[in-house]
């Protein structure tokens, strides 16, 4: 199996040779013609896959190791019968830290006072509840906001 793999997702190297012949690009270097060969691309959101890239390719699976999907045109892979995997929640426990760090630093110049604030979490997927985990540890209001998963 050919794969090509996006050169900045970290620990691939070493790992994906156990499954072929691996090819590590750039995203600017992930073009329709670098492509043609592979069986799959492992890509990030700065590879957008949609027919452009992939017509005329042999490639029959599309992995990205990001949360979301925007950079997939999901149809046409679909339509092409490429199969397709991403990593949801992938990112949760960086933006929960990053959440934390931010209202460290706001607490810590005197902007709030944990006891008397409030916190609105909008959306508690992966992201959202690692997030309220990550706050459960100060003596703060968590409020927590999904009218789709309430449904």
């Amino acid at each position: 199996m050919r794969l090509i793999i996006d050169s900045a997702i970290p620990y691939m190297r070493g790992l994906a040779e156990r499954l072929g012949e691996c090819r590590y690009l750039s995203a600017p270097e992930m073009t329709p013609s670098a492509v043609r060969d592979a069986d799959a691309l492992v890509v990030r959101t700065r590879t957008r896959c949609d027919a452009h890239l992939l017509e005329g390719s042999r490639v029959r699976f599309v992995a990205t190791a990001t949360a979301g999907t925007d950079h997939l045109d999901l149809g046409y892979l679909r339509r092409a019968g490429i199969g397709w995997a991403y990593a949801p929640g992938c990112n949760a426990g960086s933006v929960a830290q990053y959440v934390e760090c931010c209202l460290l630093r706001a607490a810590g110049a005197g902007l709030f006072a944990w006891e008397d604030a409030v916190v609105g979490i909008v959306g508690v997927g992966h992201v959202g509840r690692a997030v309220e985990a990550a706050l459960r540890k100060y003596p703060c209001r968590v409020l927590r906001c999904d009218p789709p998963r309430a449904r």
